[in-house]
């Protein structure tokens, strides 16, 4: 059965040495991540979503973030943007986004993901329903940070049944790598940490 892939917060802010947050060392997963993506067999995936964290800078200064991290990946701004191509992914691999507002993609109620290509916006609960109702039962995750976006999106794929795949070479933590998450993950449902 094809599985899925989602690729975190890949965007500037986040990714450059010059944005607004940079993840330590994550300029560094960028080459990879795009080879990566440009050798996904259509025949073994069942799509690719690219979650963008996306801030307000009203809304977020009185968010409990705020409090954290100053403010970063303003929607429509260079620092918003993903450093990631989708044409590098086969045309036959629908592509999907979802904006979130907050660290953890599951906590916001009513987020739906958009179709780039390849299929039709839907509710973010009954896109993942939709995908285990196909015998999807495995996601891999990557991108940034580790510790933080990657470490709840894993976090909520266990919880709704799918298997978790963690590429170290593709993740990159702020504080924690991504293998002391998957330990901690591991304990908690089926977690796979790969090269």
């Amino acid at each position: 059965m094809a599985g899925f892939m989602i690729v975190v917060d890949m965007q500037r802010d986040f990714v450059m040495a010059s944005g607004a947050l940079p993840v330590p060392d994550a300029e560094a997963i960028v080459a990879p991540m795009t080879e990566w993506l440009s050798a996904l067999d259509p025949a073994q995936t069942a799509g690719v979503l690219m979650t963008f964290d996306t801030h307000v800078p009203d809304v977020y200064a009185g968010s409990a973030e705020a409090a954290q991290f100053p403010i970063h990946c303003v929607r429509g701004t260079p620092g918003w943007e993903s450093v990631l191509d989708t044409a590098a992914i086969g045309p036959e691999i629908p592509v999907y986004a979802l904006e979130k507002g907050v660290f953890d993609m599951w906590e916001e109620a009513g987020l739906r993901v958009h179709a780039l290509r390849g299929g039709e916006d839907i509710d973010r609960d009954r896109f993942f329903q939709r995908l285990a109702d196909q015998g999807v039962t495995q996601v891999t995750v990557v991108g940034v940070a580790a510790d933080f976006c990657v470490r709840w999106a894993a976090e909520g794929l266990i919880a709704r049944g799918f298997d978790v795949e963690l590429p170290s070479a593709l993740t990159r933590g702020i504080v924690q790598g991504i293998e002391a998450v998957a330990e901690d993950l591991g304990m908690r449902g089926r977690v796979e940490l790969t090269a």
